[in-house]
């Protein structure tokens, strides 16, 4: 049984798809908020990660089954993160260690983690074995949070950016905000001068679930999921347009070093990933975003 903890969010939907199509496992699929309705191989349970009351019950309902554990549930978005620290802080380390601490029937467990941790590039792209320097709050929890799950016995994988369109119904992404305002008519402004190493939510799904099916994984403590070609997210936005037949010119490059306040925390200009590792324990050529 797969237990996506935090699952109805942009990459939680995108793992459940992918799960279902690569095995024949079920998937218990939790969240905070009001819940999508369950099917036959996939079960939603309301749990709030920060009451040790319901990871109790959590484990209770989960505890004869051997698991394949995504847990994805964290306080996201850096500026939030500077803004709510105690929330970021419960969130993200407390209520992973106490999870990490009840549950004693994980057979697999990865935690997806975030280029963030690496902090600003100096001369070549991150590898798995790269010092660590974040550059922000969020950067600095999810460092505690890998560092634990590693102590622990378990795996981390670190994205980029994930780029796609929305598999939930109540939600768009930044990839539908693009398409929409362009089809629209309007203009949308892309930072031209920072790179990243960007992959699509549904390839990086897929890539953690073949991770999970291959037990000779588990010896690498940390994995990088991400594209072979850096690109900013302006050359994204372009390729985004021309993928739908729309007027590339309506998408406006823009400098970071003058984001005008679009961001409160620090980020880093440019940080790459190198995606060797991934691909040689999966036998893969290439590793590319799919627009």
């Amino acid at each position: 049984m797969f237990l996506i903890v935090g699952a109805n969010g942009f990459l939680g939907s995108y793992l459940i798809k992918n799960i279902l199509e690569m095995t024949d496992d079920t998937i218990l699929a939790t969240d905070l908020k009001s819940l999508p309705q369950s099917t036959e191989r996939v079960n939603w349970f309301n749990c709030d990660i920060t009451s040790d009351e319901d990871l109790i019950k959590l484990y209770e309902v989960t505890k004869n089954e051997k698991l394949k554990v995504l847990f994805l549930a964290a306080y996201h978005h850096p500026d939030l993160v500077l803004k709510n620290p105690k929330i970021a802080w419960n969130v993200n380390v407390v209520a992973l260690a106490k999870f990490l601490g009840i549950f004693d029937n994980i057979d697999v467990l990865y935690y997806p983690s975030t280029e963030v941790v690496y902090g600003e590039m100096v001369d070549k792209p991150f590898d798995e074995n790269s010092l660590l320097h974040p550059v922000s709050r969020y950067g600095e929890l999810k460092t505690v949070a890998e560092k634990m799950v590693n102590i622990a016995g378990f795996n981390v994988v670190r994205f980029p950016v994930l780029m796609g369109p929305s598999l939930l119904s109540d939600r768009k992404h930044f990839y539908d905000e693009i398409v929409e305002t362009i089809k629209n008519g309007g203009t949308m402004e892309m930072f031209y001068d920072q790179k990243r190493s960007m992959i699509d939510f549904d390839t990086a799904a897929k890539t953690v679930v073949q991770l999970i099916n291959t037990p000779e994984a588990r010896k690498y403590p940390i994995v990088n999921i991400s594209g072979d070609e850096p690109l900013s997210k302006y050359e994204l936005g372009v390729r985004i347009a021309k993928k739908y037949n729309l007027d590339e010119n309506k998408i406006i490059p823009i400098s970071i070093e003058g984001n005008n306040g679009i961001f409160t925390a620090k980020r880093a200009k440019e940080t790459l990933l190198d995606n060797t590792l991934v691909k040689k324990i999966l036998g893969l050529k290439e590793l590319k975003i799919r627009i």
